[in-house]
């Protein structure tokens, strides 16, 4: 389907809405369809005159692309092009997930009440990173808030027994006088029995003084403890049957249930408001850090989001943008070195597109994700974001340097050997002299590679997309056949490339 033009008639039809968008309306009355680049899960609403609304989920497949990928996938007994998709897609995820449960994700806190919050994370995916990356975080601050648990001094006026009464106070005596309904005769002996006329108090009005842990404060403590271990049970369902380690997370999970089952938390009160200002809570051991824990837990991640809705809506493009990343990060942790690599999520702010994230490596370099590149302090006209941006370090600093960028694409362009060969540059098509054409980098995005490299004054531009070809072009040498990411960084390569990547699951199936 793809950029194929698809066209709705119907009576009374107001409004054709595609994944949230109005479809472009025709003097014929009819409304044009086009998916354009997307390939995935997608809805089709049609909006009547009327109000009444008609949704219908629709699969965005594209033939082309899926059996032109790999020779061997034509060859396969899967003839059904969905079923063909969905193998894609369950490769892209499978490889997402393995890297993501691998590779160390450090999430930060956000630094002000200002930043997106809900009351819960985005999805279990977040979840899973969370709990897996701060296992002993969590622990160590519940078990310091348990130790030193704040207590209020509760005092209670009540009707009590005169043997529970630990100190008499005026308003005592004149509660006494006051019910004669709780006296009743003494025996012989009774001291107090001299002074009442022969009676008693079987009730006295005294103030109980006692310490409680039923604060605020407690409240919140307790309903974080609930909070983690009722996702912690919805990661281990959810990822059960996936190739994620959850070893990390059902151990938390254990020790999560252990604290729980403390009677301790029976005399604290369910939460009702969140108590933001409380000194305890920002500033109290064990409280401040729960406190920090529980933002970072609840705070807005795009990351996350989109990665999670990539995966629900089968969105090939996006998936293979994020799985580029993790791929990205997983060779250049082998270059760069990993002993301390990890990758760094901050949370999004209500002003920001989206938060940052980097990857960061032993010599101190950062690949970043979709990090948008300001005129001045990189670009010399217009802001550019490009996939993945590789730094010499932390941007913010003067020093640091732009090393190169990389761009995920999926698309792909089948040529028509008849007639279409002689629109492409003879200098980037593939298998020239055969005749032989695979999937590969369009000719546009080579030019894309051209204005990132020009605009941003860096030394590589390079497009990652699932072809067969790799080559780069440098400024000095020219077009080098089947080269690497090591060769550009260790050689010193300066220039524009596509490189060949496609997850290790599509071969090791299929072959």
């Amino acid at each position: 389907m793809g950029w194929t033009d698809h066209y709705i008639e119907g009576e009374n039809i107001k409004t054709v809405l595609i994944n949230g968008k109005p479809a472009k309306k025709l003097k014929n009355g009819f409304f044009l369809v086009s998916f354009g680049n997307f390939i995935g899960l997608s809805e089709l609403v049609l909006v009547f005159e009327e109000g009444r609304t008609i949704k219908m989920p629709v699969e965005v497949i594209s033939p082309t692309i899926l059996k032109r990928y790999h020779k061997k996938w034509a060859k396969e007994q899967v003839k059904e092009l969905s079923d063909l998709q969905n193998s894609f897609v369950e490769a892209l995820t499978h490889e997402i997930l393995r890297y993501s449960s691998t590779l160390p994700f450090h999430l930060e806190s956000p630094t002000e009440f200002s930043t997106m919050e809900s009351d819960e994370p985005v999805n279990e995916l977040f979840a899973y990173h969370y709990l897996r990356s701060n296992g002993e975080r969590i622990i160590g601050a519940f078990e310091t808030v348990m130790h030193r648990m704040k207590r209020k001094l509760v005092v209670e006026e009540k009707w009590m027994k005169p043997d529970e009464v630990d100190e008499v106070a005026p308003e005592t005596l004149i509660a006494i006088a006051q019910h004669p309904e709780y006296l009743a005769p003494a025996g012989e002996g009774v001291l107090v029995g001299k002074y009442l006329n022969g009676y008693v108090p079987t009730r006295v009005f005294a103030l109980r003084k006692y310490e409680s842990v039923d604060t605020p404060e407690n409240r919140f403590v307790k309903y974080f403890l609930n909070l983690l271990i009722e996702w912690g049970e919805r990661v281990v369902e959810t990822f059960g049957k996936t190739n994620v380690d959850l070893n990390p997370v059902e151990d938390l999970l254990g020790e999560l249930e252990f604290l729980r089952s403390d009677g301790l938390w029976d005399e604290v009160g369910e939460m009702t408001l969140f108590p933001y200002t409380s000194q305890t809570l920002l500033k109290g051991d064990g409280y401040r850090d729960l406190l920090e824990l529980y933002r970072e837990f609840t705070a807005y991640s795009p990351f996350f989001e989109g990665l999670q809705r990539a995966i629900d809506n089968k969105d090939i493009a996006k998936l293979y943008e994020y799985w580029a990343f993790f791929r990205l990060v997983d060779e250049l942790g082998r270059i760069l070195g990993r002993k301390k690599l990890k990758i760094v999520v901050t949370p999004a702010g209500e002003l920001s597109e989206s938060g940052d994230v980097y990857a960061e490596f032993d010599n101190g370099w950062r690949l970043y994700y979709n990090k948008k590149l300001t005129p001045k302090r990189w670009s010399y006209s217009v802001s550019l974001r490009p996939d993945f941006s590789l730094f010499s370090g932390n941007p913010s600093k003067k020093d640091t340097e732009l090393i190169g960028v990389f761009d995920a694409k999926f698309k792909v362009d089948i040529v028509d050997e008849q007639e279409e060969i002689e629109e492409f540059d003879e200098e980037t098509s593939l298998a020239e002299e055969t005749r032989s054409y695979e999937t590969w980098a369009k000719l546009e995005d080579i030019y894309k590679m051209h204005t990132y490299r020009d605009a941003l004054r860096c030394r590589f531009a390079v497009v990652v997309y699932p072809g067969e070809e790799e080559q780069f072009f440098d400024v000095k040498i020219g077009r080098i056949n089947n080269f690497d990411i090591e060769d550009i960084l260790i050689g010193n390569l300066e220039g524009i490339g596509y490189l060949r990547r496609v997850p290790r699951d599509v071969y090791d199936s299929k072959s």
